[in-house]
């Protein structure tokens, strides 16, 4: 894939230009890594997840780097900003990144499904980044949606209706919805959402994917 632009290893922000490629590797990935048919907590899916990536990053010798779980620290207290789900990396400077934070959507308990939307859209979730607190250098964030019982069209209305409902607080830009990215060919798993807060105009990425694929351990000797 040809790219352009900034790749200065101490450059202010993580290449716009790299975003589309490193899209794709996440949803050309993401069939290729193996998983269990029960539903874990996110971190139980984004850890192993990071460990493929890796792994892929140096077999396809990509120009970024995939990190889990870094703690964002404070530079003048003794305190912790947040934990980054997923960092992405392509220079030298270690808070210059892309971050994904990771969720669960239409998980069932007990029997009835949960969408699990409002957390998705919520303070923990998108607001991660529209609060600041997960800001990497530029006004951009990315959000994975593990959609565990593999309905799309379900995961993608809930959170339709999640960001209408909230739109207010997000500073949502209309349309206000999950709408299509320049920046990922694949229309119904990737899109983006575009908020005005604090004069500042914020994209956040939205990668949607199945969860329910390959089988691991037991549930796959069986």
């Amino acid at each position: 894939m040809e790219v352009v632009g900034n790749f200065d290893l101490f450059a202010d922000a993580f290449p716009e230009s790299l975003l589309p490629w490193l899209f794709n590797v996440i949803l050309q990935e993401w069939p290729k890594f193996p998983r269990t048919s029960r539903q874990p907590l996110e971190n139980r899916i984004t850890k192993p997840f990071v460990g493929h990536l890796q792994s892929c990053a140096d077999t396809r010798r990509l120009p970024f780097v995939f990190d889990f779980g870094v703690k964002l620290l404070s530079a003048d207290k003794d305190t912790e900003l947040g934990e980054l789900d997923i960092r992405v990396m392509h220079g030298q400077r270690p808070k210059v990144f892309f971050a994904f934070e990771c969720k669960c959507l239409n998980v069932t308990r007990n029997g009835r499904r949960h969408s699990q939307a409002g957390k998705y859209v919520g303070v923990d979730g998108m607001g991660c980044f529209l609060s600041g607190r997960y800001w990497g250098g530029s006004d951009n964030g990315g959000m994975i949606g593990y959609v565990m019982d593999n309905d799309l069209d379900y995961a993608i209305t809930a959170v339709n209706n999640a960001l209408n409902r909230n739109a207010k607080q997000l500073g949502l830009q209309k349309p206000e919805q999950l709408n299509p990215t320049s920046m990922c060919s694949e229309e119904t798993r990737c899109s983006e959402t575009r908020h005005h807060l604090n004069r500042r105009l914020i994209t956040i990425y939205h990668i949607l994917l199945e969860f329910n694929g390959h089988r691991l351990g037991q549930d796959q000797r069986n």
